[in-house]
């Protein structure tokens, strides 16, 4: 299912929820027209079950999944004559029923990219609704064009005179071949060269190849060009790459690799002899268990462990190519290895989000695809109970006073200009996608799966216990078994299982284990939408003294209403702020 492929929350829910990401700078929430995102009426919920909106591939199709079989007649995967999407701007198409429930619309074309879609549905041709639910309006939005130039170095071809360069060209969507072709060029002394590509449209990956690179008697350089025309963007840069004359035998470049194992990767302009001893002649700072690998100019510097922060890895004379020659000169480089173990952390500080327009959410993940997102409401009647087992942060007895409200995966890799092994940003616009109700408490939580991890290769095996299974950290859903079953009971049964099921304390920091992907990994936030800022003072003579101010301007807050309550909730004072923003 397209990950935009968005389900109604719980029916019994006030709020249509739904989320859109903001990656990197590929994708754009607004684009800058004169349409704007529909608000869909909760209503709609009794009749839709899921359809497709937020940001979508200009090559996708358009799905709404009915909440009970149509009330119509047809053949499935057969295209019909009704015309039961209309999209603005008009999009040309066909229409079929891939079940009883869905109906899908594939555009006769591509979509336009970087474009806002309204898409009218004809609920009322389908199945039985009320006059004010026979269409159902919402939006869609293609990605806007992107693309990066990655390059793995200059390599020897095993020939003194000749090297080559590999590299990939990702791009934000698919894009048809001939058009990528005509991002990348490259040059060496004017003279251009022919690119060989390999294109992957599955996951947006161009695999390029410059062969026969010449290395001549004087030291040289292969210019690497881009330019966005063929896409209808902006995106101009170049990249020089040093090429060595013949007989020159030094360290090109010292990469920091990411892969599934991390190293350094040293690459030569020669090819280097297999079989020499390496030990002392390539060292890397502070690790003292390290090994090689070599593989034609290249070589590969492992050390025992993860590898986190800046390096200095020392190539030192003595090491010899394939034809006897030894290093001549020393060559010394910094590198820096980022933290890879999966993980997730919501950015700022402070729980009360104000009002400003947006309320959003920053946080950054590190080697994930996917994030889950879940928001348990805490209802403002509720929130004196909450407050009398938690500060403004806590999550004591939730089931108590909350209900979930929004459960889903979020795709990180949607845009494939992005390196998700690297630590990305991106944003949850709460404002835009949450109707927060005033005084009402929302506990965000971002968390992972085994399945979401890019640490390894090496599915995590979540079938069987890590070794022996600890006692005390199974299923703590049996100790809410005092409640009764509702239907948000599985809801509770994952959210409150802090370890999963055959924890390995022992394994609990191997990321290629299950017991690693726990709920002390989770990033969490209790937000409270206000634009007023509280603080109180009890003083010695039994007064409370509150002081009010706006978040956005600072100025005092006047003419608010104050209560104060006791553990039982019965209103012990009252007050109103004056002119000054206090009140006692």
């Amino acid at each position: 299912m397209d990950s935009a492929y968005a389900p109604f929350p719980n029916k019994k829910n006030i709020f249509y929820f739904s989320f859109l990401l903001l990656l990197g700078f590929s994708f754009s929430a607004c684009k800058k027209n004169d349409k704007k995102w529909v608000d869909v009426d909760p209503a709609y919920a009794k009749y839709i079950e899921a359809y497709s909106t937020g940001i979508i591939s200009k090559t996708s199709s358009i799905r709404v999944q009915l909440a009970t079989d149509a009330a119509t007649t047809h053949t499935i995967g057969q295209p019909i004559k009704e015309d039961l999407f209309e999209l603005s701007p008009s999009v040309k198409g066909t229409t079929v029923w891939l079940d009883a429930r869905t109906i899908e619309f594939k555009p006769a074309k591509y979509l336009a990219p970087d474009q806002l879609y309204e898409v009218n549905f004809k609920l009322g041709d389908v199945t039985k609704v009320p006059t004010e639910y026979k269409n159902f309006k919402f939006n869609i939005q293609t990605t806007k064009p992107a693309f990066k130039v990655t390059q793995s170095g200059l390599r020897s071809s095993g020939d003194k005179s000749n090297m080559f360069l590999n590299g990939d060209l990702l791009t934000a969507d698919a894009e048809e071949a001939a058009v990528v072709e005509k991002l990348l060029s490259a040059s060496q002394n004017n003279n251009a060269y022919r690119i060989v590509w390999q294109h992957t449209d599955a996951n947006r990956t161009h695999h390029f190849t410059i062969n026969d690179i010449k290395r001549s008697e004087n030291a040289s350089a292969l210019i690497l060009k881009w330019d966005g025309a063929s896409l209808s963007i902006k995106n101009t840069g170049n990249e020089t790459l040093a090429i060595p004359a013949i007989g020159d035998f030094k360290v090109l470049n010292v990469m920091a690799v990411n892969d599934v194992q991390q190293y350094a990767s040293v690459q030569f302009s020669d090819p280097i002899a297999v079989g020499q001893d390496l030990t002392g002649l390539i060292t890397v700072s502070n690790q003292p268990d390290v090994s090689y690998t070599i593989n034609g100019s290249e070589v590969k510097v492992f050390v025992g462990g993860n590898l986190d922060g800046n390096y200095t890895i020392n190539t030192n004379e003595g090491i010899k190519n394939t034809w006897g020659t030894s290093l001549p000169a020393s060559f010394t480089s910094n590198i820096i290895f980022e933290n890879r173990l999966p993980s997730v952390k919501i950015h700022g500080k402070g729980n009360i989000l104000p009002s400003s327009g947006k309320l959003v959410l920053p946080f950054e993940s590190i080697n994930l695809n996917a994030v889950d997102i879940s928001i348990i409401k805490i209802y403002e009647n509720n929130v004196p109970q909450f407050l009398q087992q938690n500060d403004l942060s806590g999550d004591n007895e939730l089931r108590r006073v909350g209900m979930p409200v929004v459960q889903k995966t979020l795709r990180l890799d949607d845009d494939k200009a992005l390196d998700l092994h690297k630590k990305q940003r991106f944003t949850l616009d709460i404002d835009k996608y949450l109707k927060t109700e005033p005084g009402a408490i929302y506990r965000v939580t971002i968390g992972f799966r085994p399945d979401y991890s890019l640490y390894t290769n090496t599915k995590v095996d979540t079938t069987k216990n890590d070794g022996d299974e600890e006692e005390g950290y199974r299923d703590e859903y049996d100790s809410y078994s005092q409640y009764a079953k509702d239907e948000d009971d599985a809801f509770w049964s994952r959210y409150d299982n802090y370890y999963p099921y055959g924890y390995n304390w022992e394994r609990k920091d191997d990321p290629a284990s299950k017991s690693y992907y726990n709920k002390e990994r989770w990033a969490t936030r209790n937000i409270l939408a206000s634009n007023i800022g509280i603080t109180a003072k009890h003083g010695n003579n039994n007064d409370l003294i509150v002081a009010l101010t706006s978040i956005l301007t600072t100025e005092p807050l006047s003419g608010i209403e104050l209560v104060v309550m006791d553990y039982q909730q019965q209103i012990i004072a009252k007050g109103t702020s004056g002119a000054d923003g206090f009140a006692t």
